[in-house]
């Protein structure tokens, strides 16, 4: 199952770029890949909660996310198997600020938990290494 688990993954990373790119980051959910009621689960708080619960909730988490920035651009350099119906994806997002222009880049990772082939929750973590940690994983 783990290599199947792998390619819902890719996929996902892939429409989320793609979902970003044409700026329609809930085309996410018509792959068909996450449960209607994935979870986007993050460390901290952000506007004023941690966790955004489907299509809706995940687009208003990403227009305040990507909100304050210019030529937003995620890019995911590894997706890992990481066992028990798991997989760690590791990204690099940039842009620039709004208005400041200031450019600004950041590495994170986000632990994807899968069920019958169903992405039902990713949990976004502010570095690659404390991804892989959540995960049972080393760098």
């Amino acid at each position: 199952m783990s290599e199947e688990n792998v390619e819902v993954a890719r996929q996902l990373a892939e429409a989320v770029q793609r979902g970003m790119e044409d700026d329609d980051p809930g085309a996410i959910f018509d792959t068909g890949l996450l449960a209607h009621d994935w979870q986007w689960v993050l460390q901290a708080s952000f506007e004023g909660k941690s966790v955004w619960t489907g299509r809706q909730e995940y687009v208003e988490f990403i227009r305040a996310w990507t909100g304050e920035f210019e030529d937003y651009s995620i890019q995911f350099e590894a997706v890992i198997d990481a066992g028990d119906d798991r997989v760690v994806a590791i990204y690099h997002q940039r842009a620039s600020g709004k208005g400041s222009g200031v450019p600004v880049e950041w590495h994170g990772g986000m632990v994807t938990e899968l069920r019958d082939g169903r992405a039902i929750r990713t949990t976004n973590y502010p570095s690659h290494a404390e991804a892989l940690e959540a995960a049972g994983l080393s760098e």
